[in-house]
This record gives structure tokens, sequence and C-alpha cells, in this order.
């Protein structure tokens, strides 16, 4: 998995790279603007599975993840203010790790039609993250030797290693919801490669799905 399998669409996890995207959000505890380009992430090919469960009668499922250390990379423009009192205005390079990370993912898919072949495909249509980071280390750097941004990055440094749980447990929120659509777009080009008859054949032979059709792990 860590070289990826193209024709499954499913990229390469190590590093797992991102060219671009943005956030948009604000909440009371953060209003942020940024874009993050050659984002890379090192540490997910080492991720380990438990608790899975799929239920093929309503097409839904969970899964627990655990990640001992992700660290990640990228370029950043960010215009942000932090608990209404830390402004995060800048741009530069972000280096941090994340540490002892588990996830709780809860997902909903649907089924599409037959088509001309007689196959169906799972969509992806609900994923929820619920998440927890033990801790985590970073520093904002600024690679131009630009005054302002450097009295930024040192700034918002400094804030963070004196608040670092109350900022990390702000971020998680953020995180999960970015988790949430990468995921989601991620998981359907993967599952538009592959008839649901293929994934799950001794089930789906076993017509009609009704009763409860539990996978567990």
């Amino acid at each position: 998995m860590g070289e990826g399998i193209p024709k499954l669409k499913i990229p390469p996890l190590e590093p797992f790279s991102i060219p671009e995207t943005s956030i948009d959000r604000r909440t009371d505890s953060l209003d942020v603007k940024a874009t993050m380009t050659q984002l890379a992430i090192m540490g997910v090919n080492s991720v380990i599975f438990s608790k899975l469960n799929v239920n093929l009668t309503d097409l839904s499922g969970s899964v627990s993840l655990a990640f001992a250390d992700l660290n990640v990379t990228t370029l950043y423009v960010m215009d942000a203010m932090l608990m209404k009192i830390v402004p995060m205005k800048g741009q530069g390079k972000f280096n941090g790790t994340l540490n002892d990370i588990k996830v709780n993912v809860t997902g909903r898919a649907e089924l599409s039609p037959k088509n001309e072949r007689g196959n169906s495909y799972l969509k992806l249509v609900e994923i929820k993250f619920k998440g927890f980071i033990s801790d985590a280390r970073g520093r904002l750097v600024d690679p131009t030797n630009n005054p302002e941004n450097k009295i930024f990055a040192e700034t918002a440094n400094m804030f963070y290693d004196s608040n670092r749980r109350g900022v990390l447990d702000i971020l998680t929120p953020f995180i999960e919801e970015f988790c949430e659509s990468l995921v989601l777009e991620l998981a359907n080009q993967i599952l538009s490669t592959v008839p649901f008859e293929e994934m799950f054949i001794e089930a789906v032979s076993k017509e009609p799905l009704k009763k409860s059709n539990n996978i567990t792990s």
C-alpha cells in the first residue's frame, strides 16, 4: 500500500501527498483562512486497524485507527485569529509531528443501480472522524527571511509552546473535518473501480440482504 495501487486509484501513502488544499472556517475559538501547498504526511502506512464492523444491511460501518507518529510538512499562507486575541497572519513552512493518534471512523454508503454490465457500485455518502491526538510538536518557519513572516512564526511558535494542549484541542475538529473531506473523496475514487458484487461475493450471492449481515473483527 505504501507505493499505492494505480488500478484501484489508491495513491502512494509514503509520503501521502496533497499538492494544494484550502481551509476557510469560523468558530468561537478560531477564525482561519489558509492555503497549504506541497503537503506531505509520513507515517500513514503504519496505521493499525481494529474494531472493524461492516453492516451489509444498511451499508454502514465503523473502524478504529491508530498511528504512532505522523510527520507533517507543508508550505502555508494563513490569515487567522486564535481565541479572538492572537492574530496569525503570514506565510512560510510548517514542520511538525503528531504523536499517538487514535481515530474512530463511522460511515454510511449507498448502492448505485446496476449498469448495463449488471454491476453496482458503492458510494460513500457519510463519514465522521472522532480523534484524539496525545501530543504534537511543530514549528512555523520563514524560509524567505521576511521580517513580518518571521515575527508571525516566532509569535505563533511561542504561543503554541505555552498552550500546547489547549491549542491542540482547538485544532482537532479542523483536522477531523479536513480528514473527512479528504477520505470521502479518496474512498469514492477507490469504490468506483470495484463492483460491489466483487467486494462481498459470498454475501451478495445470498439474496436478499435483509437480515443483519455484519462483518466484524
